[in-house]
This record gives C-alpha cells, sequence and structure tokens, in this order.
C-alpha cells in the first residue's frame, strides 16, 4: 500500500515533467509544480494540484533557492525532484533545500563532472566504455591544430550543451575555413571529436545508492535540430543497459542519469555524454505506476526497495511528440526511405501531450509555442535555445 506523499517538481515547462507528474499522480502521489516560465505545461494539468511561478534560476539562483524553501515548507513537501536544467542550481542549493524535505539530487560537484563532456569522457573510459578521440581546446589555436591532426571527419562542440546546440561536423578538416568558426576560452571551452557515424542511441535510468530503479534506451531517428529525439520506441540495447548498470554502480549514483551513445557501422558502442536529469525516456513508461517507485524507492513505499530488477518499459511502448513529429521531424526527411519511415512512426505512435482525461496541456502547448516565438524573433536566437535560455547551466558557479 502506497503512502500518499507531496512531491515537487521543478522544470514544468517540459513534456517530460508533465508524464513524471501524471505517473507520481496516478501512483497515489500529491504533485506540485515550481517553474519559472509565464507559462507551462504542468500548469492546467488535473495531475498537478498547485503551481508556483519561481524566479529564473539561471539570473536568479539565491532568490529561485529561496522560493523552493518556502514553498517545500508551505506545501510540506517530502521529496523534490528537478528535472531540467534547474538540477544545477537546485544542486547548488541542496543542502538548504535539505533541511526541507528529500531532494533527489547529486551535489553539484558530482553533476559538474558528468555535464562537462570532456571529463564526462574520462569517467566513460574509467567504467570500460568506448570513447571517441577527444581533444578540450580553450583558444583558437588549440582547435586548430586539433582540427588540423584530425585523419577524418570531427565534430565540434562546446564542453557544456543541450539538444545538440552549436554542434558542427566538419566533413574534410583540411581543408576547413577555421576562422569562420566559435574562438573557445578557457570559460568556454569545445571540444573537438572524432566523428562516428552509426545508430544513435540514449539511456534514460533513475538510480538509488549505485544501483538501477528504473531502466529505458531507445533509438534516435526523428529529432528536433541536430540532437532533441521526438519519437520514442524501447529498443533494449544489451550494450547500453550493459554501461549504464556499470558506471551507476562505479560511481555509486543516486538521482537521474541519461546517456548518448552511437553505434557504429561495425557494432561498436561508444558513449557521447551524459545528461544527469529528467530526459524523454520518462515517456516510455506512461501507465506503469510502479515507475513511480524508483523516485520514491528513498521513502518507504510497499516493497520498492530492494527491487532486484529495474523497471522497464512495457513491449510494445511507442510514442511521439505530435507537433514535432509534423514540423521538424517532417522537415528533417530527405528521401522516400525517411518518408515511408516517418509516416509509419507517425500513425503508430501515441502523443505524449494528449489525453482525454487531461487535454488541457496539449492546448496550452500552442500558448507556449507561442511565447517562444516571440522571443526568438526578439533575440534571434533559435526556439530551442529560448526554451532553457532562463533555465541552462554552462559550468558556472552560481551567485
Amino acid at each position: 500500500m502506497r503512502i500518499e506523499r507531496t512531491v515537487l517538481l521543478t522544470g514544468g515547462r517540459a513534456p517530460a515533467t508533465l508524464e513524471l507528474a501524471r505517473l507520481l499522480r496516478a501512483a497515489g502521489q500529491r504533485v506540485i509544480v515550481a517553474e519559472s516560465a509565464a507559462r507551462h505545461l504542468c500548469a492546467h494539468s488535473r495531475y498537478v494540484q498547485r503551481s508556483y511561478r519561481v524566479p529564473p534560476p539561471r539570473t536568479q539562483p539565491e532568490a529561485y533557492i529561496d522560493e523552493l524553501c518556502q514553498i517545500m515548507r508551505k506545501e510540506r513537501v517530502d521529496l523534490l525532484i528537478p528535472t531540467c536544467e534547474e538540477i544545477f542550481y537546485v544542486a547548488h542549493g541542496r543542502e538548504r533545500l535539505l533541511a526541507h524535505g528529500d531532494v533527489l539530487v547529486e551535489p553539484l560537484a558530482v553533476l559538474r563532472t558528468l555535464h562537462d563532456k570532456s571529463e564526462f569522457g574520462k569517467l566513460a573510459r574509467g567504467a570500460g566504455a568506448l570513447v571517441p578521440h577527444t581533444v578540450r581546446a580553450e583558444s583558437a589555436d588549440e582547435r586548430d591544430a586539433a582540427i588540423r591532426q584530425a585523419t577524418g571527419p570531427v565534430v565540434l562542440k562546446p564542453v557544456y550543451s543541450r539538444f545538440a546546440a552549436h554542434v558542427q561536423i566538419i566533413s574534410e578538416p583540411s581543408r576547413a575555413r577555421l576562422s569562420a568558426l566559435p574562438v573557445p576560452s578557457a570559460r568556454q571551452p569545445w571540444l573537438v571529436q572524432r566523428f562516428i557515424a552509426g545508430r544513435q542511441l540514449c539511456s534514460y535510468a533513475v538510480a538509488r545508492e549505485g544501483e538501477l530503479a528504473l531502466y529505458a534506451d531507445y533509438e534516435t531517428v526523428h529529432t528536433a535540430g541536430q540532437g532533441a529525439t521526438i519519437h520514442f520506441a524501447y529498443a533494449a540495447h544489451a550494450g547500453v543497459k550493459d554501461f549504464v548498470t556499470r558506471f551507476v554502480r562505479r560511481h555509486r549514483l543516486s538521482g537521474q542519469i541519461a546517456f548518448d551513445f552511437i553505434e557504429s557501422k561495425t557494432g561498436e558502442l561508444y558513449v557521447i555524454e551524459c545528461n544527469p536529469r529528467l530526459t524523454s525516456g520518462i515517456h516510455l513508461f506512461a501507465g506503469q505506476t510502479a515507475a513511480a517507485d524508483a523516485f520514491l524507492a528513498g521513502k518507504s513505499q510497499g516493497g520498492a526497495e530492494g527491487r532486484a530488477e529495474a523497471v522497464v518499459p512495457q513491449a510494445g511502448q511507442t510514442c511521439m511528440l505530435t507537433m514535432a513529429m509534423l514540423t521538424y521531424g517532417l522537415a528533417n526527411v530527405k528521401d522516400w526511405r525517411g518518408w515511408t519511415r516517418w509516416v509509419r512512426d507517425l500513425c503508430n505512435a501515441r502523443d505524449v501531450l494528449f489525453r482525454a482525461e487531461d487535454p488541457r496541456p496539449f492546448f496550452d502547448q500552442f500558448m507556449m509555442l507561442g511565447d517562444l516565438a516571440w522571443q526568438s524573433l526578439r533575440t534571434k536566437t533559435s526556439l530551442l535555445a529560448c526554451s532553457t535560455s532562463d533555465i541552462e547551466w554552462n559550468g558556472e558557479t552560481p551567485q
């Protein structure tokens, strides 16, 4: 028998957070949300009891933590689960927040190492994984030297980024116009990494003291931009799960963790980067109330503790962000084979936002998109960049 507890989620703008809210409420938990955006998907969901507007953590990190502490006291929160990139600011204020309830996040020092693509590469190698040859560049000279020494295509990307934002693939390093490339610095280093062609895979997991409590992996086929997956089908990749299990156990991690992989054409599995937060993999657990126990395992939750096997998606789970599939997904179709796969995947997947018993978030997405489009026009940046502009974290210490 589950005990009703109050769970505070941050990052209500994300479809993944809405999915988690629905899972937790279906499992008998009381869910409230704290979000800095004026409009977000969780605001009017019937699965969310109350929604709070909080200061933007990127520009007001201390005020953000102050407000979360007040909410935790007022609502008698048992568990705080950060979901999007505000997780780094929550981690920074973790000790203060723990005075008011449990917080499902590792300290900032741990998250920093996981989120730093070059530091994470060292950790992945230490866990026995293949990692593409990578050079960290903190100046134009270091960048240029790494590119010129490459024997094949390379990927140029910031050490801290999201959605594969700013990623550039240089197919012919010897002919690259180096002066046109972004200039790295000590504050904003970049990586020059060997390009691996192949199948893209992602994993998402929840761990408790080094053991997996929830696990999913999926192939990246349809994306928004270069990296944000918009269609999800459980892949059950044995090699991916083996690495995730070993890595989590080696570092005795507790919290949410996600990885990106490339499986080469010859079957070699390369680990690319880590996202220590909620990702869209949570959509694969829709309707599985047992998945909520993975987040609540630190509490006494009727047998969730000590579960021998992690909860995995049910067979046949396929889902998508329909609006993104109709825009980004369709725009990425390049040939007849891609067209037939897009049509098949569109027809066979459920929308992650729409539910007959909880329809408002589906319609709220259009108001959100309108706000983002206006912000994109004003700032001359992409919709994806605007979607995280007030919560993103790029390695700085919050002041």
